[in-house]
């Protein structure tokens, strides 16, 4: 499978279950210059030797560019933005209709594309939403449709639900149907602190004929605003297949108009920062992600317009 190739040589975290498609010989016979063979010879040694995991599909979290800016936190940080893929309960204090959209480059690489987009606003007491992620190239594409819910009570608890529908497509293979949801919930402890918890596919979907099981991922997590101009987080985010992420992040509000933040995630080791920039009724997002195990970084540009009557 393309991304399986593509996260071998790229990511360090390895999902079980790949046995390597290619005989030496066969990269042998492909790569003759000697960089070429000894390229070869490395990835070839990560299948074998590498003690962790290797990625499966949909294992990529949709984000916004600030989310990821503050330590790729799991939460949304802002109403209105895209935020709501991860974390459905913000679209409960949306008051006005919203549109929200992003790009980015994964792993670095140039061939391997990433578009959100989500709408959503507020019905009778109830937040609604529609979202969109597309991740791939041609020969690999993965897309995540979700519809999202959510309900305040009484100022104090949110819960948010998604129903979301994967499609699987590879070149000269077909395509594959999952269905998966998310449960989201909020609690505001007072003023300046908010805890929240979330739990991706209980219902264990799984795709393809292989049966390839989709991401169950856990998260927990803080928000602390001790004033106007600081937000702080800590979160933990647990894949039943991955070892627990541990994320930190802070954003600090430079004007009325400009946001920037920094964070750190351990497991795998990724430093961040970013920004965004308020104009009106927009909010332009971009974040950058150093892997600091690999040496490469990427990046992460978005932008929300919010209809404001």
């Amino acid at each position: 499978m393309v991304r399986k190739e593509i996260a071998r040589i790229s990511n360090p975290l390895l999902r079980p279950g790949y046995s390597g498609a290619h005989s030496f010989k066969e990269l042998m016979a492909k790569y003759r210059l000697t960089c070429h063979v000894t390229y070869a010879i490395l990835i070839y040694c990560m299948v074998f030797f590498y003690p962790k995991q290797l990625y499966g599909a949909f294992e990529s979290e949709s984000l916004s560019p600030l989310q990821n800016a503050a330590g790729s936190i799991p939460f949304s940080i802002h109403p209105n933005s895209l935020g709501a893929l991860s974390d459905p309960t913000i679209i409960s204090v949306n008051r006005s209709p919203f549109g929200a959209g992003s790009l980015n480059r994964k792993f670095g690489l140039k061939s391997l594309t990433e578009s959100l987009f989500v709408v959503g606003g507020n019905f009778q007491d109830f937040g609604v939403g529609l979202g969109v992620s597309r991740f791939g190239n041609p020969n690999y594409q993965e897309t995540l449709v979700s519809i999202l819910g959510a309900k305040n009570y009484k100022e104090l608890v949110q819960l948010g639900i998604s129903l979301n529908m994967y499609q699987l497509r590879i070149s000269n293979y077909g395509q594959a149907w999952a269905i998966g949801s998310r449960i989201s919930i909020r609690y505001t402890m007072g003023a300046k602190v908010e805890t929240m918890m979330s739990y991706l596919n209980a219902n264990r979907p799984v795709i393809g004929q292989s049966k390839e099981k989709l991401p169950q991922v856990i998260s927990a997590g803080i928000l602390v605003r001790p004033n106007e101009k600081i937000t702080g987080q800590a979160s933990l985010v647990q894949d039943t297949e991955f070892p627990i992420s541990v994320r930190f992040g802070m954003i600090y509000k430079l004007l009325d108009q400009m946001d920037i933040a920094i964070g750190k995630i351990q497991q795998p080791n990724i430093f961040t920062t970013g920004g965004c920039i308020n104009w009106k009724n927009f909010r332009i997002e971009f974040s950058y992600l150093f892997y600091a195990d690999l040496g490469f970084i990427t990046y992460q540009t978005g932008i929300n317009y919010t209809h404001i009557p």
